[in-house]
């Protein structure tokens, strides 16, 4: 059984690297692929695409049409800054132990980054909008190496300046003065009439547009990293978008109002992300009735308008004849409760944050399949550096996702998904899910040395709705032992 023993390959990188730089001359007359990959922020399963039929998506069920979409995708922790630290160095949280906060992937030895990899492979890279999420003294062209880094202008989460230029003040130390500020802010702005270029999302277009003709003039094979900021709080998007929706027949999977049966207190999250925006809102006591519901219609509202901005890209990509030369990822960072088993928020070790959308669109591989085994988010980086021809990563927690690509299903695949959450510094939630249980063991401490608190089992072939934790149950006393000792096989 493969269960993702990470892996130092010196001696190998070193043979296959030497290997690309004398090819055969058919492999030399053959240009790379393009890699286009499309991150969005905050996303949870909540496409058309993914059996949600309320929901306006065709350009993301396109790319799921021409590809393989990813049931059973995970993040390595459900929140923005290890999530994408993970995606783009192929390290595990569990390794370099990252929680939030500055990076820690860089204390570790031999650790590659997939801007500087592609560039220096000859690739011309670029990363616009939200891709690395970096904080204290590693600003993203320290973390990483690309030709071209374009940011949104600041202050543009809101359609009204004067709002953007007052949350700015925001000042969490003066409570007073922030409850006055907050109380002048929406949570889910708009509907306003107003452009897609009103936002972020909808400037970044245009430049993704015109750095792909760059590509095509300079002869080069391209990297871009496109990295969507909705349907990250605020919740705003052009009305167009919000008139997509019936108030009264939303979509989204039902609600459950409360921790499922026997879970650990540990799953239970504050509405700290949504009381940040608006005063309106409290910590403690989730949105409901028509508060909730104005806010799922806006959450709607922000993937169709993420969707459309990627079929703009999609219909230049295919007038610039470049379809069927470009491997497109569709992914997420993690996914978002919305109210679901009483959170509004992400980083829970639960179905609902840990899991992301993932969709994998590569000419001359499976279209149109639906792949029900656990991959990570760790792995996209080796898979795309193999389906490009490249030498692997010297150091890496993450595998090639190739043979799921030809056989989505494949019963040779005998992966699990890790994932982990801290809460409030010391506790530490470290989770594994196969294709049928998911098991988390909650200690005071990230190695297996550190007290054990509680543990939690969901079985989501008897309760595929999360429903109770059955890990109290003698009927799964062994799932529980052979999970246990799942949990814990990785080689850090």
């Amino acid at each position: 059984m493969n269960y993702r023993l990470s892996y130092t390959l010196p001696l190998f990188c070193l043979m296959a690297w030497f290997g690309n730089l004398f090819p055969h001359q058919a492999q030399a007359e053959k240009k790379r692929p393009n890699v286009l990959f499309i991150a969005v922020d905050d996303l949870r399963t909540q496409l058309h695409c993914y059996g949600d039929e309320k929901m306006v998506t065709p350009h993301i069920d396109s790319l799921a049409a021409d590809g393989v979409l990813f049931k059973k995708h995970y993040v390595s922790n459900p929140i923005c800054i290890p999530s994408r630290a993970a995606l783009l160095t192929s390290i595990r949280c569990e390794r370099t132990e990252q929680a939030y906060g500055p990076a820690k992937w860089i204390e570790l030895d031999g650790v590659s980054t997939i801007g500087r990899t592609f560039g220096n492979a000859g690739y011309m890279t670029a990363s616009l909008g939200k891709i690395w999420h970096t904080v204290g003294t590693l600003p993203e062209e320290k973390a990483d190496q690309f030709d071209v880094i374009w940011k949104r202008a600041d202050g543009d989460i809101y359609t009204d300046p004067k709002l953007s230029k007052l949350r700015e003040e925001l000042d969490y130390g003066d409570k007073a003065r922030t409850r006055e500020i907050k109380a002048q802010l929406p949570a889910a702005e708009g509907p306003f009439d107003v452009p897609d270029e009103a936002y972020g999302d909808g400037l970044m277009v245009p430049e993704v547009i015109k750095l792909m003709q760059q590509a095509v003039d300079s002869g080069k094979p391209f990297m871009f990293m496109v990295g969507f900021q909705k349907p990250h709080l605020p919740f705003n998007a052009p009305k167009k978008y919000w008139d997509l929706y019936d108030p009264a027949d939303l979509p989204g999977t039902p609600t459950l109002e409360d921790l499922p049966e026997g879970a650990s207190k540990f799953q239970r999250r504050t509405n700290h992300e949504l009381w940040r925006y608006s005063e309106g809102f409290s910590l403690n006591q989730p949105p409901r009735g028509e508060a909730a519901a104005r806010l799922r219609h806006a959450y709607a509202a922000c993937i169709s308008y993420v969707d459309a901005q990627i079929g703009k890209i999609m219909a230049a990509l295919n007038k610039m004849n470049l379809r069927e030369e470009t491997i497109i990822v569709f992914w997420s960072d993690h996914g978002y409760q919305l109210g679901h088993l009483g959170s509004w928020t992400k980083l829970t070790n639960l179905e609902m944050t840990a899991g992301s959308p993932l969709i994998l669109s590569v000419p001359g591989f499976a279209q149109g399949q639906i792949s029900e085994k656990p991959v990570e988010t760790v792995d996209l980086f080796p898979t795309l550096l193999d389906l490009c021809g490249l030498p692997p990563l010297p150091v890496t927690d993450g595998v090639t996702l190739r043979p799921l690509l030809v056989d989505p299903n494949s019963k040779d695949w005998n992966e699990a998904a890790f994932h982990v959450v801290r809460r409030g510094g010391k506790s530490v939630g470290r989770a594994v899910r196969d294709e049928q249980f998911r098991y988390v063991e909650w200690r005071k401490g990230w190695n297996e040395s550190s007290e054990l608190i509680e543990a939690e089992l969901y079985d989501y072939a008897r309760h595929p709705e999360e429903r109770i934790n059955v890990i109290n149950d003698p009927e799964y006393s062994q799932e529980v032992k052979r999970l246990a000792k799942l949990l814990w096989s990785l080689n850090l």
